[in-house]
């Protein structure tokens, strides 16, 4: 009996895996999507064999879906797959990456070794998020390998200062103690490695820690002086509440006086806006020691000189990212497409901007179409030229809304970026919000851009996924409808 009951599961197993990989090569991305769940379920070496191959195939839906079921890999026979010539030693880079950030949320231990040494990658991101990768092992207690010599090397001389930045704050989880020997980078003279010094430092001593975060808010470069208050928010004491006050007061930017704002209204529950003065009051009546938790937190209105679609504008760095694909061009029962009704309100927009303000638009379908290579002051000429421009766009296609991001985040003046979307991703080599929302946080904590998003008739689900990917940096989303 037992017997034909194992062969009974065998032979359903046998069954499934067939089903499975019929639907692996079908011609709709959605059914090879769900061929790579179906897969991945099944847990069997053969069924891991044809996901790992899903990573390359050409629609992000599928090959995002496989990475993600990826960190569902158990065991040394089938974690060795991530290890070979089809994952972190195959020739595609893509695919190497995807490979180093499914690493980083397996449910066992990986050969330590082996990770450490794909550390070698001639490709930066690669590089870059096996350090994540490291990093997040370590603090889950998955990673018993070391590798604290090749990632303070990396941190002192790779090339790619974003790989700098990563080694430094992976090395911080990995040996704590590392960091004295690497204090001269607390002064590198890249910004975001100097940003990835005070995250670090919150691996020390309070007393470190504290006073690493006192320095950055005075630092020159506004993405240091946010890590920095962010870090004296954490530590919720009368010591760090008074220098963010200090940093509020003093702070040139817009987006980080506000920035300074939303801190100390999480702090406090008060209600108070940029004035410092009130804060300064409160910061004085603070015995030293904890902060108390506030009994409730007082509704706090911004001031909305400047709104896009309804969004305040809190900066004078700004990039707004606009959606072309799809949806937008269909006709409303007024006879006007969305996309009329978008310049109307993009043009609101930019002729109420200060002209201390800098900006930059770029509409995106399958490729982003930058109107500047970077931000540019907001005179009335430029206001002007950047509107005739964009309402001459007639772009359609997929909507890849990760290569807008990525080439947005790319100006180092940029502090802020606005996107304008139905919500859903429908091009490029990243489809899956969940697993945006994660490579987005980590690419931008050395920045520390505020991401804000207008959802265009957004389902709740997209809107919930857009909420959790902006609050991640500080950011805000709202509603319309352009129906």
């Amino acid at each position: 009996m037992i017997a034909a009951l194992f062969l009974a599961s065998v032979a359903s197993l046998a069954q499934g895996f067939d089903e499975w990989s019929a639907k692996f090569v079908d011609k709709d991305a959605r059914v090879r999507r769900d061929a790579v769940i179906g897969l991945a379920k099944l847990d069997e070496l053969r069924a891991w064999e044809k996901v790992l191959a899903a990573l390359r195939d050409p629609k992000p839906e599928v090959a995002d879906e496989a990475q993600l079921q990826l960190g569902s890999l158990a065991g040394a026979t089938e974690l060795a797959l991530l290890y070979g010539k089809d994952a972190l030693g195959g020739k595609d880079e893509f695919v190497r990456l995807r490979a180093a950030e499914a690493l980083g949320r397996i449910v066992e231990a990986p050969d330590a070794a082996l990770v450490t040494k794909a550390l070698a990658d001639k490709d930066a991101a690669v590089r870059r998020t096996l350090c994540w990768t490291i990093e997040r092992l370590d603090r889950a207690g998955k990673w018993n390998g070391g590798a604290g010599s090749e990632l303070a090397d990396l941190a002192r001389k790779d090339k790619d200062v974003g790989v700098r930045a990563a080694a430094l704050v992976a090395l911080a989880e990995v040996d704590p103690t590392a960091l004295t020997g690497l204090a001269s980078l607390a002064a590198d003279p890249d910004a975001q490695v100097r940003a990835a010094y005070v995250l670090a430092s919150r691996a020390l001593d309070a007393d470190a820690a504290h006073a690493r975060a006192a320095a950055a808010i005075k630092d020159a470069a506004l993405g240091v002086r946010l890590v920095g208050g962010e870090s004296l928010a954490l530590a919720r004491d009368a010591r760090g509440a008074r220098l963010m006050v200090e940093w509020l007061e003093s702070e040139r930017e817009l987006r980080g006086r506000w920035r300074a704002v939303e801190l100390l209204r999480e702090l406090s529950g008060l209600g108070h806006r940029l004035d410092p003065r009130p804060w300064k009051a409160w910061a004085a009546s603070l015995v030293d020691g904890p902060v108390p938790e506030p009994r409730k937190s007082e509704r706090a209105d911004d001031e909305r000189s400047v709104s896009f679609a309804g969004l305040p504008i809190r900066s004078e760095r700004v990039t707004f990212l606009i959606d072309l694909s799809g949806s937008i061009w269909q006709k409303r029962a007024d006879g006007r497409t969305r996309k009329e009704v978008v310049d109307e309100e993009l043009r609101k927009a930019l002729e109420s901007l200060p002209a201390t303000t800098r900006f930059n638009v770029i509409p995106y379908t399958s490729a982003p179409v930058p109107w500047q290579k970077s931000l540019v002051g907001a005179d009335k000429k430029n206001v002007a030229k950047a509107l005739e421009w964009f309402v001459a766009r007639k772009d359609t296609g997929t909507g890849d809304v990760w290569s807008a991001l990525m080439l947005a985040l790319a100006d180092p003046e940029v502090d802020t970026l606005v996107v304008l979307s139905d919500g859903a991703p429908s091009g490029g080599r990243r489809w899956n919000l969940g697993l945006m929302r994660e490579l987005f946080a980590e690419h931008n904590r050395f920045r520390r851009v505020e991401l804000d998003a207008v959802l265009a008739d957004a389902s709740g689900r997209l809107a919930r996924e857009w909420e959790q990917m902006c609050a991640g940096s500080g950011g805000r989303t709202i509603a319309i409808e352009l129906r």
